[in-house]
């Protein structure tokens, strides 16, 4: 489409009739948001976004597309053509000649020629480059100063990752026997109901394991467990495997130290007491050897499970 105002032609041209050699062009009216291109240029619109794109502002784009319509415009004069406020085209003029788009032509009025488009365009994109490859250094320099911090970052874990909160009792079960299973010289547990596993082969084996080896493998129970027989059954068991095993009057909550480093604790709730608890699964070794302080106190005021079974077999209870 060919844009052309109408004030710029014959009155032949606004629609009473055709100026000579313009048979075939279609006049529109003059948009006010774009220069006056007359007649020598395609859709300016597409050109004005282009420039915009190559890092001009809509002034200075306007300006130029308008400077390509003649040798050379004074200052009021482009500021009409181009459509631009004429106490802005002076800093325009002066953007475009800085950035090697334009010329002025020193006279008694000084005057304007737009630079070839082939050069101009050529100046655009090689400032383009330009920021481009300064943008890349900035981004190199960047990556190079944060690369130390992140690389100490990976040895930094988060303030609770040695903490695992376990609700679901499949997932307690699991737990259990991995942290059973993968102890090595020693597993010390106080022992309360409700017992997580009634029925515990890999407890078996793994203290079977340990006590070979001459590790420590030791239980602290509660009186209750004398009064059921499977529970005395398999405590028997345990014991025949190679664990310590004695009764205290109360177990102040469920707990098993492995090797001195992970703990695995069940918590009730202080509010509604043993109606629900939340076990916890730490690796810590400081905790562990504060928790085992706390096992040796039990331990030490316990007795043998052996004998409290026969006094209880003898009494019915425990004294």
């Amino acid at each position: 489409m060919v844009w052309i105002r109408y004030a710029e032609l014959p009155d032949s041209a606004s629609g009473r009739g055709r100026a000579p050699g313009l048979e075939g062009v279609r006049f529109v009216p003059h948009r006010g948001d774009l220069p006056r291109y007359g007649l020598a240029m395609p859709d300016p619109t597409v050109h004005l976004r282009r420039l915009v794109e190559l890092g001009l502002n809509r002034y200075e784009a306007k300006a130029y597309l308008a400077l390509l319509l003649r040798e050379s415009f004074a200052a009021a004069e482009l500021a009409a053509q181009a459509g631009i406020p004429r106490q802005r085209i002076y800093d325009v003029l002066g953007s475009l000649v800085q950035r090697g788009l334009a010329h002025d032509l020193p006279g008694r009025v000084t005057r304007y020629s737009a630079t070839d488009p082939g050069t101009a365009i050529d100046g655009l994109i090689g400032a383009q480059r330009r920021e481009l490859d300064d943008l890349a250094s900035q981004a190199e320099d960047l990556a190079a100063s944060l690369r130390p911090t992140w690389t100490r970052g990976k040895d930094e874990t988060a303030p609770l990752d040695y903490v695992e909160v376990l609700r679901d009792p499949a997932m307690l079960s699991t737990r259990l026997q991995e942290l059973v299973q993968e102890a090595t010289r020693e597993l010390l547990t106080l022992a309360k109901p409700p017992y997580a596993l009634e029925d515990d082969p890999a407890g078996l084996a793994a203290t079977r394991r340990i006590a070979e080896a001459g590790g420590d493998v030791r239980c602290v129970y509660e009186p209750a467990i004398l009064d059921d027989a499977a529970l005395v059954e398999e405590a028997l068991a345990f014991i025949d495997a190679g664990e310590g095993a004695r009764v205290v009057d109360h177990v102040p909550m469920r707990l098993c130290l492995s090797d001195s480093s992970r703990v695995l604790c069940s918590l009730t709730d202080p509010v509604v007491g043993g109606l629900t608890s939340t076990t916890i699964l730490i690796d810590h070794p400081a905790l562990a050897a504060s928790l085992r302080l706390s096992f040796e106190t039990l331990w030490a005021a316990g007795e043998p499970f052996e004998h409290a079974l026969e006094r209880r077999g003898s009494t019915g209870q425990i004294a």
